[in-house]
């Protein structure tokens, strides 16, 4: 079996952009779903590892953080996946760390969720955030060109393709005069695509086979839809993933450090 462990390291590149280089120095930062800590390899002097905490299910990932970066803080999340952790718990509540993070980043995180589960997640996430603090997740659009990020990668055509063609037989279906409405996300579950599927497809509710993939994909005007106020960016080359950026929904009347430690406590 997989153990999914990920040698990505550009995180680190694709948030700076997307935030326009924040006080990472200064930050407490949450690595909600970071496997072995790639994020600072990237980051390098950049962030203290001190105040940089990584959340993931893949439990062997989890170890091998802890060994390379013995400073920083890695917790293993028993949170049920069919694909990185079929022996988890469903709907398991994100841990309560007694503390507040000033930045809290999802890379490709919410590509494997259901829409409901996104939302429920993104919810816990939001609240554990400082005053003016920020949310960043990266999601994938099934109608983008893949290709215009990296010239390197494949369009992504596969997904796009049965995506237009469930649509063009619902359209048949439905007659030539009737009104389609354009769907705003999808779920492929080894290679079969469900638009719009109801919660019986959502993972903490199903029993999927063990090891199957399940992809999620969300227009971008449809997730700028979900949460309003957001801002719903563009993918950073050579990255293909869009971001969505919340930010907390707390009044903000203190800055930097002051706010941080006063907001330890949730």
């Amino acid at each position: 079996m997989a153990t999914h462990i990920s040698r990505r390291q550009t995180q680190f590149n694709c948030f700076d952009q997307l935030l326009e280089r924040p006080a990472w120095k200064s930050s407490r930062i949450l690595d909600f779903g970071g496997n072995v800590g790639g994020f600072l390899v990237g980051a390098g002097d950049n962030v203290e590892h001190d105040n940089y905490w990584c959340l993931d299910v893949t439990k062997t990932a989890i170890d091998i953080g802890r060994r390379y970066f013995p400073r920083a803080h890695f917790v293993h999340y028993h949170r049920y996946s069919s694909y990185f952790n079929p022996k988890g718990v469903r709907n398991l509540p994100v841990p309560d760390f007694g503390l507040r993070f000033d930045i809290i980043l999802a890379f490709s995180v919410f590509t494997h969720t259901h829409r409901r589960e996104m939302l429920d997640l993104v919810g816990q996430l939001r609240r554990m955030l400082v005053p003016c603090g920020v949310l960043a997740f990266t999601f994938s659009d099934p109608c983008y060109d893949r290709s215009l990020a990296n010239p390197r990668l494949r369009s992504g055509a596969a997904v796009r393709e049965m995506w237009e063609r469930q649509q063009a037989q619902k359209s048949r279906r439905e007659g030539e005069g009737a009104a389609t409405r354009q769907p705003g996300w999808c779920v492929e579950i080894d290679g079969k695509l469900h638009i719009e599927p109801g919660d019986e497809l959502c993972q903490q509710e199903r029993q999927g086979g063990e090891g199957e993939s399940y992809c999620s994909y969300f227009t971008a005007d449809y997730l700028a839809s979900l949460f309003p106020g957001a801002s719903v960016l563009p993918p950073v080359s050579p990255e293909w993933q869009h971001c969505c950026t919340l930010r907390s929904k707390e009044p903000f009347g203190r800055t930097g450090r002051e706010a941080t430690a006063r907001d330890d406590i949730p």
